[in-house]
């Protein structure tokens, strides 16, 4: 089972496209006051609900982590896919409340695919991108990293390296789109 909020429960932030400089707390209120879980097979095919996805971007001064997602990881739709942003479902097991299970599922999933050392952790906005299957079942709370990159904790499911934003703008057109997304605005900031 996965953390999802309805999208009549979100208002515009459903609506809108993108990585959208919100207030953290324009999210957090609604998972807070809506967020329930169901099992995932249904919120996997279910437009009417938004799988609630923690998103870190890890960089280490001018360089950021690129991944690329091997045919071991679970989501068949991303294999072989390049992504620059950690993170994943949120489960009930991760929380008693709707939102601390975010918190703990976020620190859970950077823990279950990387090895870093965190030395800032801050909030980027919310993602949500209309584009395509996928991204239209889930929105992102995307963060930026300062870390110490040590390497990967699922050595089956990725592949990568820190590499340049020039480097990574290389990869765009083989990214996941919320890569692609994020990685437009980093590149304009």
């Amino acid at each position: 089972r996965v953390l999802v909020v309805d999208v009549d429960c979100l208002g515009e932030l459903a609506t809108r496209n993108g990585l959208l400089a919100l207030p953290l707390d324009e999210i957090k209120m609604r998972v807070e006051r809506f967020g329930r879980f169901v099992r995932r097979s249904e919120a996997e095919n279910d437009e009417s609900m938004r799988q609630i996805i923690p998103y870190a971007v890890f960089k280490n001064g001018n360089e950021h982590l690129l991944m690329k997602r091997t045919r071991k990881q679970g989501e068949v739709r991303l294999h072989d896919m390049y992504s620059i942003g950690v993170g994943g479902h949120i489960n009930p097991e991760d929380g008693a409340f709707p939102w601390e299970a975010f918190e703990n599922g976020f620190e859970r999933e950077i823990r279950e695919e990387v090895s870093v050392n965190i030395h800032s952790m801050d909030y980027m906005g919310i993602l949500n991108d209309l584009h395509t299957a996928v991204s239209r079942v889930h929105m992102g709370v995307v963060y930026l990293a300062e870390v110490d990159f040590n390497g990967f904790n699922e050595v089956e499911k990725f592949t990568g390296e820190m590499v340049d934003l020039a480097k990574l703008s290389r990869y765009r057109e083989k990214m996941e789109t919320w890569s692609q997304i994020v990685l437009e605005y980093l590149l304009s900031h």
